[in-house]
């Protein structure tokens, strides 16, 4: 212990002197710190302090599966075709509430109008006065798609049946379950496709009365039939158990699965932002005028106009359906070498694959610490800076918007993040996860190079004894934020990814440890510091 302690002091006193010197030699560097040296002046001591090594890792492949998919922020729909993997396909279903329970509607109910309403997400291009423009967030694709929307049978449970202090779980592959338990059919659109413009509703008059942003809208057709459906379903329940509370409607009304149909040439896929979506039923009715609503001194009857309102609260599940290129499954069920490694890494996410690498390379001597590691501890080393490049394979991959701008690396064991997540306070964490570095920084359609993750705290962690050098996970995200779990439904090693990894549509191609282009191997490359004695 006293030996730890006095090395962490040494660290830090070392430290304090290379920023000393750093502010006395007034210095200009760059970010990258293989070109310390460059740009000091008066630092020759200095730069012989700090050095450079490059470690192996050994990085191998997993296949996944179906994934958890009932904790998602956000649902996808459609298909998306990836150049390198396959298509993609996604479905969902969504429980159903009452904004208010227990309504009373009225006598002499005329239902006038059925509205669906789900936004999607967009950004705000331009303002001009009261007019918008928008552009639409998680569009890919160009053509049509075929929605269908059912009334859903099957109850989804907020706890596990079989043991009801732990929540219930969903995979994406339980859409058969829900196709054995449909209701009726409520909307189908044979060439719906996601519009970036305002959506506008008018008054009797033809005047805009509110504007909102870019969704999908529509008015159900009110025929005999689903004029009929609609009464039965919600405004007949009136003082029926089924609508006393969330959990009797929820029972009661199970829900709404939203179904891709059919698909244009390629179609395309979007995010539904389903939490802000609802379903008004616009009624007219009549009330006694209790309170004088028309100023009447007589006790009369008047007729009102109001909304019932369902919400898309409770318990929501994606579907991933994957037709793989046949090829590139055999090719990543074959790179699963966790002694040796492999040549290329295979990330894509939801029920794709992802990567699991180890740091510092083989254990030997076998005493339960990777050689370099036990070596590199006895140096008594000050780590300045550690980091892992990626490098795309760029000839396995196609160029352009399909390769995903982020990847996470993350502690697989304890299903965590890096100490180097939590202390990167840069505009989307992009120290420690760096973007996509592509040939052409500002054309998004150029080649992608590398991804570069820096990991200095979690080496200087390991090697004070504060983290054990654990097996870290690296996969593409969807959102580096979503750092929670989903769970795999049949774990082979992995049993659990991160969230943005199991709603993310995309996939890439990188060099492994063993790659046949040796200077795009994956190796840890750290810059460090010797201490003084």
């Amino acid at each position: 212990m006293k030996k730890k302690m006095m090395s962490k002091m040494k660290r830090v006193a070392l430290n304090v002197s290379i920023i000393a010197g750093l502010l006395l030699s007034l210095v200009a560097c760059d970010n990258e710190l293989n070109t310390i040296g460059s740009d000091i002046l008066g630092a020759d001591q200095l730069n012989d302090r700090i050095k450079k090594q490059e470690f192996d890792v050994v990085a191998f492949n997993e296949l996944l599966g179906p994934v958890q998919t009932n904790n998602f922020g956000s649902f996808p729909f459609g298909v998306y075709d990836d150049p390198v993997y396959g298509r993609t396909s996604y479905d969902f279903v969504s429980q159903v509430n009452l904004a208010f329970t227990n309504p009373d509607f009225g006598d002499n109910i005329v239902l006038d109008s059925v509205v669906l309403q789900i936004p999607y997400y967009s950004t705000i291009e331009t303002v001009v006065g009261e007019v918008s423009t928008y552009s639409i967030d998680s569009l890919y694709g160009t053509m049509d798609n075929g929605l269908e929307i059912y009334e859903n049978n099957y109850f989804l449970n907020s706890f596990d049946v079989d043991d009801v202090s732990n929540p219930a779980v969903y995979y994406s592959d339980f859409k058969s379950t829900i196709e054995s338990n449909l209701g009726d059919l409520i909307y189908s659109n044979d060439n719906f496709f996601p519009e970036a413009k305002e959506s506008i509703e008018l008054g009797e008059d033809g005047t805009v009365t509110s504007r909102s942003s870019p969704r999908l809208r529509e008015r159900i057709d009110l025929t005999p039939a689903t004029s009929a459906y609609w009464r039965s379903l919600i405004i007949d329940q009136e003082g029926q158990p089924a609508l006393q509370s969330a959990s009797d409607f929820q029972n009661y009304f199970r829900g709404l699965y939203f179904k891709l149909s059919g698909f244009t040439g390629n179609g395309h896929m979007v995010h539904f932002n389903i939490n802000d979506a609802d379903i008004k039923l616009y009624i007219r009715s009549e009330f006694d005028d209790d309170s004088d609503i028309d100023n009447d001194p007589t006790t009369t009857t008047i007729e009102i106009e109001s909304v019932v309102q369902l919400t898309f609260d409770g318990n929501k599940v994606g579907f991933i359906n994957n037709d793989f290129n046949p090829s590139i499954v055999s090719s990543i069920q074959a790179a699963n070498d966790n002694l040796n490694g492999e040549e290329r890494l295979y990330l894509k996410g939801g029920e794709g694959s992802l990567a699991l690498i180890d740091l510092f390379g083989p254990d030997l001597d076998m005493n339960g610490e990777a050689d370099a590691l036990t070596q590199i501890i006895a140096n008594d080393w000050i780590i300045n800076d550690a980091s892992l490049t990626f490098y795309v394979d760029q000839m396995a991959v196609e160029a352009g918007i399909t390769e995903p701008e982020r990847i996470i690396l993350y502690n697989y064991d304890d299903k965590t993040i890096l100490v180097d997540y939590v202390l990167d306070n840069s505009a989307l964490r992009s120290n420690h996860l760096g973007v996509l570095e592509r040939v052409d920084e500002d054309d998004d359609t150029s080649q992608g190079v590398q991804y570069k993750i820096r990991l200095t705290e979690h080496i200087n962690g390991i090697l004070d004894g504060d983290i054990e050098n654990v097996r870290l996970g690296l996969a593409v995200t969807q959102n580096i934020s979503s750092i929670s779990g989903s769970k795999v439904k049949n774990p082979n090693i992995v049993d659990e990814i991160l969230n943005g990894s199991a709603i993310s549509h995309e996939g890439t191609i990188l060099h492994g440890n063993l790659s046949s282009d040796v200077d795009k191997r994956l190796k840890l490359e750290v810059y460090y510091s010797e201490t003084i004695n």
